[in-house]
Parts: C-alpha cells; structure tokens; sequence
C-alpha cells in the first residue's frame, strides 16, 4: 500500500471521527430533550399514573454544604446514544463517501475499502446492534443507573434476546424479487433489508402523505365551526365544573372506604360482588364523561390557536407552502398509481418520479437551452427534488410513529423513552439510507469502463442492487397505507361529527 492510500485511509477515519464527535456533542444534545417532551405528551401522567407504582421524580436540588457533582448518565441513555451516533457516523461517511466519487475525490480503491467497512458496520448496527440494545433497554429498565453485570447478564435478559432471534428469523425469510440474484451472504442481507427498509419508506410515506394533505383538503374542515373565546371559556367552566365534582364525589368515597375498614369480611366481599354502591357507579360515570370533555376541550384549544395563527403574515405563508405540498402529495398519489396500472410506462429503470417532477423536467427543457440545460440533467434534477419531497414526506410522519412506540411499548419514564425512540430513530435512519442509495444509483454518473469497455469494480454502487426491482415494491406499501389512512381519518371525523 503506497504512502498516499494509507494518508488518505487516515483522512477518512479522521472525518468519521469528526462526524461521530459532532454528533454526541450537538446533535444529540437537542435531539434527546426532544425525544424526552414527546415521550410523554400532555395528559399521559394523568393515565398512567394510577397503572404504575412507581413515579419518576425530577432531580432535588443539592444541599448547600454538598460537593458539586456532575449527573450520571443512565445505562439505557449510554447504549443509546452510543449507537445512535455510531450509525449516524457511518452513514454520513457513505454519503461523504458517495460525494467523493462525484467528485474523484480520494483513489477510487481506497473510497471502495471505507465504503464496504462502513456498509457493514450499518448492517451490524440494523440487523444486531440496534434490536440487541432495544432488547437490553427494555430488559434492565429505567431505575438501572448503577446496573451490576450481573444484572445486565441475568437470565431475564437472556429470555428477552429470543425476540432478536425471532427478528432475525423472520428477517431470513424475506422474499427477494424475481429479478435479484445475489451471489453471497452479505449480498442476501443486503437485499432482504432494502425489500425491508423499501416497505417501511413506502408505509411512511403513505401516512405522511395523508397527515400532510388531510388538513388543506376542502371536504375536511368544511363541517367544522371555527371556535370563539366565547367557546373556550364555557368549555373550561364546564371542564372546571365536572372536575369539581370528581373531586368532591372522590373525597366522599375515601371517607366512606376508611369507615367501613371496620365491617366485617362479608359486607366487603358483598359489595365488591355487586359492583360498589351509587357513588362509586357515579365516580366511573364522571370520570368517563371527564376524559370526554377533556378531549373536547384539546381540540377546541388547538383549532383556535391554529386559526389565530393561520391570521397572521407567518401563518398565511406557512398555509400556502401547506396547500401546495399538500398538491404534491395528491399528485405523489395519483404518479403512484399510475404506475402500478402501467408499470410499463412506470420509469422504474430509471428512478422513482412523479407527474409534478415530470412536468417540471419538461417545462425546464422547454424554457432553457439546450447547451445551458440538457434533458438529461433536467430529469436529474427532477429525480432528486422528488426523492427529497418523499424525505420531507417521511420526516413529517415519524413523530406520530416514534409516539406510536412508546405508547405501544407501555413506556411512563420521560428519559427511557427518549432512549427507545433514540434507537428506533437509529434503525429508521440506517434502512432508510440503504434505501435512498439505491434509489440514488441513476441520479450519479455512470460507471466509468476501461479501454476494452469492461466496467470498473471500483464504483461504489457496484455493492448494492439495482432499483427497478424494488419501485413497484414502494408503490404497493404507499398507495395500500394511504388507502387505510384515508379510511381511519375519515371515520375518525364521522364519529366526532357525530359525537358533537
């Protein structure tokens, strides 16, 4: 190995240090203490408390005559935030890396031998790391500051690594398309988690597609009354009023539990047979009519603000670029389908498109020359807006999914459930780069051929598979979670319309 390769070596793992560096101290500095308010949104404590035991307290302020010392980092906040940045490092070194190509930066030998090392160390991260961690955070739990090895290794935890063993069961039998040949393990691996991470992307944006859209159509909002202070005011005196008697009627019921300690065995037996007396019957009625009226009263609150806002000059600009990305979302729908109706004119062998991209490619090959602008780079262009619209698309809908975990994993700890949405992030984040990359195959200069027109093994696109096998793929997961969520949305406003 000549003296350059190994300097240019060392400037790589230079940058992906650097990457890693900024990474623990910026990124993940702000992105935790978001994750840590969308734990738990508002009203969760409320419900879960009378489920959990155990409360998380905040931090007591120190004595004044005690030392100073720095906080300690839980174990899960420590797993987490170490694999998040490791694969958030390794995929800003494939795309750096892929720069590099475009522009024949470094030897093209050596950008091959850090592009496979970190394409490998992304798959250890989705295919073991990131389920492994997920696994262990649950297993050890949120009270774990100080977790012993022997914790850490008990055979509890061991019970919970057989739905890694399962994940990666299921992950081996992923059918691969027709027209995909691998020719080795890693290939295989490679292939099954594109036809995984294509499916997730397509679920994504299906359902981002419908959150961003649903809002601006006009048959949505056509039924419901704009709110007035006036509203809001006898919401909450209403609220106000039931919550007083909850808590009335609640006091009463302690009172009465703490004199009828003294009855004997069978007048309680006798009772809890029975369902409780009148009052407690009431409670459950009250508190049922609560929740009610508490939702009610959150969504009057949030369509006001959204109507004041939308009456100021941010609110308007914000509302028109809303309606217009909500027109390329329809029109992302109706290219899809389309496509999967003719899948001879779909553009496959090319890359992902659209109707909007296209008919901008032609507008600018239409207004611009052909020296100045060809054809060629129109389409390209267009290609790349596309596939960023669908990034915008997916970013808008994974604050509902990383909620969506939490909630379905039982989380009630604000710090254990930024972890978890930390590394479920870090898993989203690494199969949506191998899915992106092979979509970007077409959007980068072919691969260049020697003399006796034979292609070099140099290109790094040479290790990944090509995306006409994979687009109807996108189009089927995207138009089937738009149809659903279509579906959901729409009977959701029947029965609140009902309801009201």
């Amino acid at each position: 190995m000549s003296a350059s390769a190994v300097f240019e070596h060392a400037a790589i793992l230079c940058i992906r240090g650097g990457f890693f560096l900024a990474c623990r101290r910026y990124l993940i500095h702000s992105l935790y203490a978001d994750l840590q308010d969308l734990s738990l949104p508002a009203g969760a404590a409320a419900e879960t408390s009378p489920k959990s035991p155990e409360i998380e307290l905040e931090t007591l302020p120190m004595p004044s005559g005690a030392s100073a010392q720095p906080p300690r980092s839980t174990l899960h906040s420590t797993i987490s935030r170490v694999v998040f940045a490791s694969c958030f490092t390794e995929t800003c070194t494939m795309f750096f890396l892929l720069l590099c190509q475009g522009m024949s930066m470094f030897q093209p030998s050596v950008r091959l031998v850090q592009w496979k090392i970190s394409l490998a160390l992304l798959l250890v991260n989705i295919i073991l790391t990131i389920p492994s961690s997920i696994s262990l955070v649950l297993s050890v739990g949120a009270s774990a500051r100080d977790a012993s090895p022997s914790r850490v290794c008990s055979p509890r935890l061991l019970l919970n690594l057989i739905p890694v063993v399962l994940y990666l069961s299921a992950l081996s039998y992923i059918p691969l398309p027709g027209a995909l040949a691998p020719t080795g393990f890693a290939a295989g691996v490679l292939a099954r988690l594109v036809v995984l991470g294509t499916t997730i992307l397509g679920l994504l944006s299906g359902f981002g597609a419908i959150s961003s859209a649903w809002p601006y159509l006009p048959f949505v909002n056509r039924a419901k009354s704009l709110p007035t202070e006036q509203d809001l005011r006898a919401a909450e005196h209403s609220l106000d009023r039931i919550r007083a008697d909850l808590a009335t009627l609640n006091g009463e019921l302690t009172r009465t539990s703490a004199s009828s300690t003294d009855g004997s065995w069978i007048s309680r037996v006798a009772t809890s047979f029975r369902g409780g007396d009148s009052r407690a019957q009431e409670m459950k009625g009250l508190r049922a009519l609560e929740a009610e009226m508490s939702r009610n009263f959150d969504d009057l609150t949030r369509r006001y603000q959204e109507h004041t806002y939308r009456r100021t000059f941010r609110g308007r600009v914000v509302a028109v670029v809303g309606r217009l990305f909500a027109v390329y979302c329809v029109v992302r729908i109706v290219s899809s389908a389309l496509h999967l109706l003719f899948p001879s004119n779909a553009g496959y062998n090319t890359a992902t498109s659209d109707l909007l991209t296209d008919l901008l490619a032609y507008s600018l090959s239409i207004v611009s020359r052909e020296e100045v602008v060809g054809r060629d780079d129109v389409a390209l262009i267009s290609r790349q807006i596309s596939l960023g619209l669908v990034g915008v698309i997916i970013l808008m809908s994974l604050r509902l999914v990383l909620r969506g975990v939490t909630r379905a994993l039982q989380v009630t700890s604000r710090n254990l459930g930024a972890s978890l949405m930390l590394l479920v992030l870090a898993e989203l984040i690494g199969i949506y780069l191998l899915s992106t990359i092979v979509q970007l195959r077409t959007s980068f200069p072919p691969e260049k051929t020697d003399t006796d027109g034979n292609a070099h093994d140099n290109n790094l696109f040479s290790t990944i598979p090509a995306y006409e096998v994979f687009g109807p793929l996108f189009d089927c997961a995207f138009l089937a979670t738009t149809a659903v969520s279509v579906f959901v949305r729409w009977t959701a406003d029947r029965v609140d319309g009902m309801g009201r």
